[in-house]
């Protein structure tokens, strides 16, 4: 689980083309469902438009970058029409306010608990009015996320989730389970985690030309499936950017 402000600033990278395609600067919500859709990213210059990508286009999200497998999966927000549908609806839910299946009005949302495997926003930060109570409410008692508010079930606060605890999906679904385990993160270098990525993308591909070394000799024959080994000659004959570039699935 992962909270917005730990997605948003993280550098999307490309697994196939080895390269970086801009930093994550926002989610797009869909407030039927409560999953997050889409991540905004950065545009390439300034005098170009942000891009997207589907949030089931995305390979991973580590401590240190967002990952998919090819760089097409981040496209122009233009380009998908369901994105520009659900920004129009401007739902935040960061920022909203909250209010009771009965109309109380009772403080606001200051973040959100994000499943990085499916999107589905598991709870939302809650801060009290008067700033003396804050906790976490799971999903099951939202009713509607709406634009600039959070509907929620009456008795919500007696349902709060310490933020301290570990963010399970079951935890979520019954907040008198509390797990102790501890979560996988990425301390390593982004770019070296990164390089590691790519390498698992490409074995098990089909290599689509034979990739040579200077002196002639053979990495990878065209229709070979590429192997650990065929991934450690190439990085040692500087040719492992030519066998990424000539494979597919």
């Amino acid at each position: 689980m992962k909270f917005k402000d730990q997605i948003v600033g993280l550098p999307v990278l490309s697994i196939a083309e080895v390269v970086t395609l801009g930093k994550v600067e926002d989610v797009v919500i869909n407030p039927d469902n409560g999953v997050v859709e889409y991540l905004v990213v950065e545009p390439e210059a300034w005098y170009k438009e942000h891009r997207l990508i589907s949030f089931r286009d995305v390979a991973g999200i580590g401590e240190d970058a967002v990952t998919t497998e090819i760089k097409a999966n981040v496209v122009d927000i233009t380009s998908v029409p369901a994105a520009l549908d659900l920004l129009q609806k401007d739902v935040q839910v960061v920022g909203s306010r909250v209010m009771t299946r009965k109309g109380k009005i009772n403080g606001s949302i200051d973040e959100m608990v994000i499943d990085e495997e499916t999107g589905k926003i598991t709870a939302c930060r809650w801060v009290a009015g008067d700033h003396q109570k804050t906790g976490l409410i799971p999903a099951n008692m939202v009713i509607t996320f709406g634009k600039g508010m959070l509907v929620v079930e009456d008795n919500f606060e007696s349902a709060l989730v310490d933020e301290a605890s570990e963010i399970k999906t079951d935890l979520i679904s019954d907040p008198a389970v509390v797990k102790n385990e501890t979560p996988t993160v990425i301390n390593e270098d982004p770019l070296q985690f990164f390089e590691d990525q790519q390498k698992q993308y490409l074995i098990g591909r089909t290599v689509t030309t034979d990739i040579l070394t200077d002196d002639g000799d053979i990495i990878a024959a065209k229709g070979d499936k590429v192997t650990q080994e065929m991934v450690d000659k190439a990085v040692a004959a500087d040719k492992f950017v030519e066998l990424t570039l000539n494979t597919r699935e």
